[in-house]
C-alpha cells in the first residue's frame, strides 16, 4: 500500500510537472537555468547540484544537475570592457524517486548575446533555450497497482490494463524558451534584472493531445544585487519568481559572505537565509576558495503538508568551478 500511496501522489504531482522547476535553492548560481540572457560574466562556468528529499519516510526523491556555460570570447576578448559577446550553456538534470518508480530527466541548450549600454560593464542581453523534457514511470515491481488487472480470487489471466502507465508510460516533449535581461558588473557592486519565458511553444505534455494536456507558458522574473566592500566581505539579495496558469514557484535569499585574509587567490565563508514560497526556509553555508564555491542547504519545512502529520526533510549541496 505505502508504493501505491507514493505512486498516487506522484501522478498527482506530475500534473504539475513543466520542466525547469526551482528544484535548486542557489538560484543566483542557476539564474541560465530559468533565464538563457543571464550569463552575466565573461569566464567558463561549470555548475553541479544534488538534492535529496525525504516525506515522512514514504515518499523520497533526488534531484541531479549539471550546468556548463561560456562565453564565445578569445582570451584578449574577455579581457576587453564594455564589449559585446554571445554565449553559450548546456545542461542536464534528473528527478527520481528513491524506487525509481518516476524518472523526470531535461537537456537544455541554449545561446545569448549580450551588447553594452553604459559604463560599468552595464549590458542588455537576449537569449534563447532549447529543451528536451521526459517523464518515465516504471512499475515493474509494484504489486496490486492497478486494480482492473486483479478480481476478489488474484489476478486475471492475460487480462490488459485500462490505466495508460501499465505499461512503463513515458512522455517526451521540446520545450522553446526566451529571456531578456539587463545586468551591471560594477567594481563594488553587480546587479542583474531580467525576464523568461519559458515553453513558448506551449508543447503537449501527453500522448492525447488537446487543450488540456497542452503546457501554458511559464512567465519567469529574476533579480540579483551583491555588494562587495573594500575587505573583499559580500552581502547579497536573489530571487527567482515564477508563474504558471494558478501555479507559482517563488524563491528568495539574502546571505553574507566574510572574506578571509592572507588567502592567495581569495577565500571567503558565507552565512546565508532563503525562502521558499509557502514551503520552507533554506539555512545554507557557502565555502569559497579561489575560483571554487561550495554550499551546503537544509530545508526547514513550514508548508501545510506539516498539518497532516508528514514531515519532509531535505539536504543539498552544490558546487561551482569558474575557470
Amino acid at each position: 500500500m505505502r508504493k501505491i500511496f507514493t505512486i498516487l501522489i506522484f501522478l498527482s504531482a506530475t500534473g504539475l510537472v513543466r520542466g525547469q522547476e526551482i528544484n535548486f535553492s542557489r538560484v543566483q548560481d542557476m539564474t541560465i537555468w530559468y533565464n538563457q540572457s543571464l550569463k552575466t560574466d565573461k569566464q567558463n562556468s561549470l555548475i553541479l547540484n544534488y538534492r535529496s528529499v525525504q516525506f515522512g519516510g514514504q515518499i523520497a526523491y533526488n534531484s541531479v544537475a549539471a550546468l556548463f556555460s561560456t562565453p564565445l570570447l578569445s582570451k584578449e576578448g574577455k579581457d576587453k570592457p564594455n564589449s559585446g559577446y554571445f554565449s553559450f550553456s548546456a545542461g542536464a538534470a534528473s528527478d527520481k524517486t528513491n524506487d525509481g518508480i518516476l524518472n523526470n530527466s531535461l537537456g537544455m541548450l541554449g545561446i545569448s548575446y549580450a551588447v553594452p549600454i553604459g559604463r560599468h560593464e552595464t549590458y542588455l542581453a537576449a537569449g534563447f533555450q532549447a529543451q528536451y523534457y521526459q517523464t518515465q514511470l516504471n512499475v515493474a515491481g509494484v504489486a496490486n497497482a492497478f486494480g482492473d488487472q486483479y478480481n476478489n480470487y488474484g489476478p486475471i489471466e492475460g487480462a490488459p490494463s485500462a490505466d495508460r502507465l501499465a505499461a512503463g508510460w513515458s512522455y517526451g516533449h521540446f520545450n522553446l524558451n526566451a529571456g531578456l535581461s539587463v545586468f551591471s558588473n560594477g567594481r563594488y557592486d553587480k546587479w542583474y534584472v531580467g525576464g523568461s519565458v519559458m515553453q513558448v511553444n506551449q508543447p503537449y505534455a501527453y500522448k492525447v493531445k488537446s487543450d488540456s494536456t497542452r503546457l501554458k507558458p511559464d512567465i519567469g522574473f529574476q533579480g540579483g544585487y551583491k555588494y562587495t566592500t573594500k575587505d573583499e566581505d559580500e552581502v547579497g539579495f536573489y530571487m527567482s519568481m515564477n508563474w504558471q496558469g494558478p501555479a507559482y514557484r517563488h524563491y528568495f535569499e539574502l546571505i553574507y559572505t566574510k572574506a578571509i585574509p592572507g588567502v592567495v587567490g581569495g577565500a571567503a565563508v558565507g552565512l546565508g537565509l532563503g525562502y521558499r514560497y509557502n514551503d520552507a526556509l533554506v539555512p545554507n553555508i557557502e565555502l569559497r576558495y579561489q575560483k571554487l564555491t561550495m554550499g551546503i542547504l537544509y530545508d526547514v519545512n513550514i508548508s501545510t503538508i506539516s498539518a497532516s502529520g508528514i514531515a519532509r526533510d531535505g539536504v543539498e549541496l552544490a558546487l561551482k568551478m569558474d575557470f
